[in-house]
């Protein structure tokens, strides 16, 4: 190949190049103008639908770069109360909640949500000594947490990826009793979780880590690294610990194991 054929070619494959660039680049920009409405609208009678506790965003906005390359409904100044008897207490309350849409189904009748981002955020779960959780926020007559959908909805979760940025998390559940605080924690997780028996894969980042169980303080402020494989049963409510790489501070530790919920209690084995 000559030299000035070899530029022919290179050329014209730029330039097509460079026109599929720019194509992706206008629909990235003009999906989000031309779909917000419809968007919002199905994605707000969903949670009229689907949501028990009160629930309250100050904007929305519909875009590709939040979260590039996923387009995501992004609910800013985003709380969430709990559920009884926890209703007046905040579950959830972040400076952004966005809600990755599966693009296929913005041209469909049903919105699937397939992705949860949350940033700078705070989020405090409650379980009473009854064993009464704040986080039953989802009508029962409506929903399981891995598969919303009926024929009349307008959305459906079907969440295969959830990241937590930059969040503090407070667990204080009075029937165990065990307390756990989670400053600044990054966490990304994968898994299909529409199905009733998945695997989570799960990385963890806290840069202050504490632990309490039974009133005596365990960890106090420790930084905590994780890689972990949970497989979940969400019929059984039971957890199975396969793959458990924990850094705590400098000290590299693993486990196996199982959780699991009973009727009246808990069931754990761990090594």
């Amino acid at each position: 190949m000559s030299t000035s054929t070899f530029k022919k070619v290179l050329y014209k494959t730029s330039k097509i190049a460079s026109i599929i660039i720019g194509a992706i680049l206008s629909i990235m920009f003009l999906l989000p103008i031309l779909f917000p409405g419809s968007v919002e609208k199905k994605i707000k009678e969903w949670t009229n639908q689907s949501i028990n506790g009160e629930l309250n965003f100050s904007t929305v906005r519909l875009s590709f770069f939040s979260h590039f390359p996923s387009l995501t409904l992004s609910l800013y100044n985003f709380t969430l109360k709990g559920s009884a008897p926890f209703q007046k207490d905040t579950l959830i309350a972040t400076d952004e909640l966005a809600l990755g849409i599966n693009l296929r189904s913005v041209f469909s009748d049903k919105i699937a949500i397939d992705e949860i981002y949350l940033t700078n955020g705070d989020i405090n779960v409650k379980v009473d000594a009854q064993g009464h959780p704040n986080y039953n926020v989802y009508k029962s007559d409506t929903t399981k947490i891995t598969s919303v959908s009926t024929d009349s909805s307008t959305a459906s979760l079907k969440i295969e990826r959830i990241q937590l940025d930059h969040t503090n998390l407070h667990y204080d559940d009075q029937s165990i009793p065990v307390q756990v605080v989670a400053k600044n924690l990054n966490y990304l997780g994968k898994g299909d979780l529409t199905k009733s028996i998945f695997d989570l894969a799960s990385k963890i980042n806290i840069d202050s880590f504490d632990l309490t169980y039974n009133h005596s303080h365990y960890i106090g402020s420790k930084k905590l690294k994780a890689n972990l494989i949970t497989k979940v049963n969400t019929s059984s409510l039971a957890f199975i610990f396969e793959k458990n790489e924990i850094q705590l501070n400098k000290l590299p530790m693993e486990f196996d194991g199982s959780f699991g919920f009973l009727k009246e209690g808990y069931d754990m084995n761990f090594n």
